[in-house]
């Protein structure tokens, strides 16, 4: 293989010599025997069994293209919101839709306002669109600082990306908050709001975001979703984004690609929308394994950062790398943050009880061990 770090004329320089990052990659170790995958922030249990079911009565159907505008599930979704029918677009998880967003908002030099730290997915969005990004640091409990976002807003910003609840932090805004946001951000800037772990969040008492920006926000504005969260389905890819006009979304349409929905996944979203009580399961064990952990680090000696997701992260006395590598030894995967100055934080994602037990047994002993 060429890993030449010579200057490649062909590729965008901001492209060049990258590495690759395959977080979901298991090492030759790993793929067999028991692995306590808590570092992706995927559900534990299998989705409901009326998605497996959908997903069987469609498999005969993979030989054609799906309907990518997802039409029967598009008038649920709108019916449910209040969100026009031509104003919701499909994609492959909420990945593949963030990345359009900014990409549909922003030309080289042109400015974006985020937080940081934030999903390292955007991070690397912005640096190969050579964007000029006003960096606002989150809260120390972990969540956006909607002033702090308000502020950085300048004469170049083209788009505003608003996560709540956050990753990797996992705390939300309030409604008031949400509001200010919705109010104050300039009515010549995309306000993109990611709420991704918005079930979890409404299950905690959180804001509906999409409901806010549609009563109080007066310029444009984006929404985006996801079924990988809660709806157990990240392996199927299925987000949506939903706006408050029609240019967006056919801007948005036109960059993801006609045919990027699978007819599997199309009934399976449709099998999981139409379980609700199965969601609010997982929801309910969640929120139970949640806590366990945030006890058990607090036993340690560690306190967790406020969560309403299914996952939590934790500052440690140490840096987090060799914690994180001691634990994958013993086959339990959980993540760090990427960001510069965050070296000591681990993120770890809600699992089974026998996650949740082989995780605070594990991180004890390797601590204690020194």
């Amino acid at each position: 293989m060429d890993d030449t770090l010579e200057p490649l004329p062909y590729i965008r320089p901001t492209l060049q010599n990258m590495g690759s990052w395959n977080p979901t990659r298991l090492l030759p170790g790993e793929r067999s025997g028991i692995v306590h995958r808590m570092d992706l922030n995927e559900c534990p249990l299998p989705p409901s069994p009326k998605v497996i079911e959908a997903i069987r009565d469609h498999a005969h159907l993979v030989n054609r293209y799906a309907d990518g505008g997802c039409p029967e599930l598009t008038e649920k979704i709108s019916a449910a919101t209040g969100v026009p029918v031509d104003c919701i677009c499909w994609g492959t998880g909420s990945a593949e839709l963030l990345s359009n967003i900014v990409r549909l908002a922003i030309a080289p030099g042109d400015g974006v306002v985020a937080p940081t730290p934030v999903w390292r997915r955007f991070h690397g969005v912005f640096s190969s669109l050579e964007a000029d990004v006003a960096h606002v640091d989150i809260r120390d409990d972990g969540s956006v600082d909607p002033d702090g976002m308000i502020a950085a807003c300048g004469g170049k910003t083209k788009i505003m990306v608003c996560v709540t609840p956050n990753n990797p932090s996992g705390a939300m805004l309030s409604e008031a908050e949400v509001r200010k946001v919705a109010e104050k951000t300039p009515d010549d800037v995309l306000l993109y709001l990611d709420e991704a772990y918005y079930e979890f969040a409404r299950f905690a008492g959180g804001p509906d975001g999409l409901a806010i920006l549609q009563a109080h926000r007066k310029g444009p504005w984006i929404v985006t979703r996801t079924f990988s969260k809660a709806y157990a389905m990240a392996g199927l890819r299925m987000g949506y984004a939903m706006a408050n006009n029609v240019h967006v979304i056919n801007a948005l349409r036109s960059l993801t690609g006609t045919f990027n929905v699978s007819a599997m996944s199309e009934a399976a979203a449709l099998a999981a929308w139409e379980d609700q009580a199965y969601a609010l399961r997982i929801q309910e064990t969640t929120a139970t394994e949640r806590r366990r952990i945030v006890d058990g680090l607090e036993e340690m000696g560690i306190e967790a950062l406020p969560s309403v997701t299914n996952f939590v992260s934790a500052p440690l006395d140490r840096p987090a790398g060799p914690v994180i590598q001691a634990m994958k030894e013993r086959n339990i995967r959980i993540a760090g943050w990427a960001e510069e100055g965050y070296g000591h934080m681990i993120r770890v994602s809600i699992g089974l009880p026998e996650d949740t037990d082989a995780f605070l047994t594990a991180l004890r002993e390797i601590l204690d061990a020194g």
